[in-house]
């Protein structure tokens, strides 16, 4: 690699970071290009060398979160490994994460784009779902919903609790069994 292309590469790498940085302390929509750029101790011209918008930015964030967010082997109950992977995934890459679930809440309602997020990222565990009441087991709602249901806690979670309670495997557990069991326990 030539000594340009080195530092177009840490140039890039400096602005990934950056929006990561401040994504997680002000979150996606009130972190500005102009902040990004000073952030990364690069001009605003180098920000559209690499991106055409912060769009195009958080799309190559998200491929980082995509990339970790599958589960592992299933083991014995392939919902909580899932929701597991997920919830994973959302604190391992959480400033990305929040400026996903922020872009997306932003669009207009009419337009789906929240909806389509989430049915689009939660289809595995609505397979999962779908899986279990082909078994004949007992879910509390539509696979559909249910999924969706957990991602809109997963993120919510993911964007209130505290950054510095990363590890914390309540949430996994609290919202597979919720899924599983309802607030009291599955109808008869």
């Amino acid at each position: 690699m030539g000594r340009r292309a080195e530092l177009a590469s840490r140039t890039r790498t400096d602005l990934l970071a950056a929006a990561k940085r401040l994504f997680g302390e002000r979150g996606y929509l009130d972190t500005k290009i102009t902040d990004i750029a000073a952030a990364a101790g690069r001009a605003v011209g180098s920000f559209y060398t690499h991106f055409d918008d912060k769009e195009q930015l958080l799309a190559v964030l998200r491929s980082e979160l995509t990339e970790t967010a599958a589960p592992g082997p299933a083991g014995d109950d392939p919902i909580r490994a899932h929701v597991t992977a997920c919830w994973t995934a959302l604190r391992t890459h959480r400033p990305t994460a929040i400026g996903l679930l922020q872009q997306a809440t932003a669009a207009a309602p009419a337009s789906g784009r929240l909806w389509a997020e989430l049915t689009t990222w939660t289809a595995p565990l609505r397979k999962h779902l779908e899986d279990r009441r082909g078994r004949g087991e007992p879910l509390p709602g539509d696979p559909e919903l249910l999924a969706a249901a957990v991602g809109v806690m997963l993120a919510g979670l993911n964007h209130a609790l505290p950054a510095d309670d990363l590890g914390d495997s309540r949430v996994a557990d609290t919202v597979t069994n919720l899924v599983l069991h309802g607030l009291t326990a599955p109808e008869q």
